[in-house]
């Protein structure tokens, strides 16, 4: 492992590997991959006659479009582990993502898979493994799937060439695609208050709207007003009909 490191977190912690961000002894950040195989694994691993040159062949991998391997090998408990630099920028998992992002990604994608060739099955095309690098996407990073190479190496295989890199790729873009797809969730309406009966049990929280005492004044003069005019009509009409003399003998009768 690298001569002199301090660790200052931990980054990630999984069944196959955990991730801590650490210092060199210049002062750089690096990344240090711990690779969580099984015992039986780690025991042919350790075992293996291709290891030594699948560990040479690790640290020599390099690419425009890849993280580059600074260190790597088995610790005391044939755990492998992978030293690695650390890339600054925005997972392709946590941002959005428009047209300019999938052509970013597809771009540099397929030159790891034309560059590579079957080797290029050791990728990991994981949308969390997929760094933006700087402030605009033009440019982006892919790391090494570290569990799938030393599992390869630890059954007796070529590191990657037994995936389709050119299915998880097309995987990739598709996953990207319906991502940006993906219409924004409409904001909540919000539901009127109801109408609320006075025999309503809701009354205890809704309080009916009052309306203003000027107009229940003005409803009232009216009423009194109507039923005054009312009184008087019927009280002139009765005296007129005292009056006519022809009212003495007047009968309701029928008609002939």
């Amino acid at each position: 492992m690298t001569a002199k490191f301090q660790i200052q977190n931990l980054i990630e912690q999984s069944q196959t590997r955990t991730v801590h961000r650490v210092r060199g002894s210049d002062g750089t950040i690096l990344r240090l991959t711990r690779i969580l195989l099984e015992e039986d694994d780690r025991e042919h691993l350790k075992r293996s006659q291709n290891l030594r040159g699948a560990l040479a062949e690790l640290k020599a991998l390099r690419h425009s479009s890849l993280t580059e391997v600074l260190d790597c090998g088995l610790d005391e408990k044939g755990i492998p582990w992978v030293m690695s630099r650390w890339e600054k920028g925005k997972l392709v998992s946590e941002i959005k993502i428009e047209e300019q992002e999938i052509q970013t990604v597809s771009k540099h994608a397929n030159q790891l898979l034309n560059d590579f060739g079957r080797m290029a099955g050791v990728v990991n095309f994981d949308t969390a493994e997929i760094f933006f690098s700087g402030e605009s996407p033009e440019s982006c990073v892919f790391q090494i799937d570290y569990f799938r190479w030393f599992s390869d190496i630890a059954a007796g295989r070529s590191p990657g060439t037994n995936y389709d890199a050119k299915e998880q790729v097309r995987q990739l873009l598709a996953s990207l695609a319906i991502k940006q797809l993906k219409f924004p969730k409409k904001k909540e309406e919000t539901n009127p208050i109801p109408f609320v009966d006075e025999r309503s049990p809701a009354l205890r929280i809704h309080e009916p709207v009052g309306e203003p005492w000027f107009g229940r004044l003005l409803i009232w003069l009216f009423l009194i007003g109507a039923l005054v005019a009312i009184g008087w009509l019927t009280v002139e009409g009765m005296g007129r009909v005292r009056e006519n003399p022809r009212a003495v003998d007047w009968k309701v009768g029928e008609r002939p």
